[in-house]
């Protein structure tokens, strides 16, 4: 099976618009993007993908960070330096990206003290550098709590379930799969929307189908398969 394969869905085709009208310094309005939804739903690929096409800064949150570990992190992904004291930290990133705008990516934002969205907002009203903030459910919640962060909120993705019509893709482009409409159904119901569970299931199906010598999925071979598929709910 493929790895390398990428499935534009439609959470895709959205995060691209709405990051693209955040960044058009012509026509678009800046500020932050929030994008959330459930585990699973392919925001963290989707955001790596839109990183390296188009560049800007990529910062994975830790949990537990400091606002020190937080800025120091995110200095070092700006301009390659770790100063001491968190001071030092925001004023590296301010200048460097004062000098050179960079969209900054944060990767699992929701584990984030609101006070660090409070440096992100710093950071952003000083530079115009767009703000693309990456989390679960709580991520709203998280920017919602202070007036004037979400009065910087001017794009909002929630990812939704993963389609039936992105299984039939994922399955013909990454394992060669002919899967019915009742089967993509099925794996959609099973696998709760998660596009992680999704690829286990193609990744069995692949095996199975080889197994019984079939290029075509259907739901009884999704029904057999289902029981090799852990799933979060067990």
């Amino acid at each position: 099976m493929r790895r390398d394969v990428f499935i534009e869905t439609r959470n895709v085709l959205e995060f691209r618009q709405k990051v693209r009208a955040l960044e058009d310094d012509q026509h678009g309005e800046p500020g932050f993007a929030l994008i959330f939804g459930q585990a699973g739903r392919g925001k963290t690929e989707t955001t790596r993908n839109y990183h390296a096409m188009t560049g800007g800064i990529f910062l994975r949150v830790m949990q537990g960070w400091t606002q020190y570990a937080f800025l120091q992190e995110l200095c070092y992904q700006v301009c390659g330096l770790r100063p001491h004291g968190v001071a030092a930290c925001k004023n590296k990133i301010i200048e460097a990206l004062g000098a050179l705008p960079q969209t900054i990516f944060v990767d699992e934002a929701d584990r984030l003290h609101v006070d660090r969205i409070e440096d992100l907002r710093d950071i952003f009203d000083i530079t115009g550098s767009p703000i693309v903030l990456i989390g679960e459910l709580e991520l709203r919640g998280l920017l919602g709590a202070r007036r004037r962060i979400w009065s910087r909120v001017k794009q909002v993705v929630e990812f939704g379930s993963v389609s039936e019509e992105d299984v039939a893709i994922l399955g013909d482009e990454a394992a060669g799969l002919d899967i019915t409409p009742d089967a993509c159904a099925q794996i959609v119901r099973q696998a709760d929307g998660d596009f992680r569970l999704v690829w286990s299931f193609i990744s069995h199906l692949e095996q199975a189908a080889k197994a019984h010598e079939t290029q075509e999925v259907d739901t009884p071979l999704v029904a057999k398969v289902a029981k090799q598929v852990a799933s979060w709910r067990r």
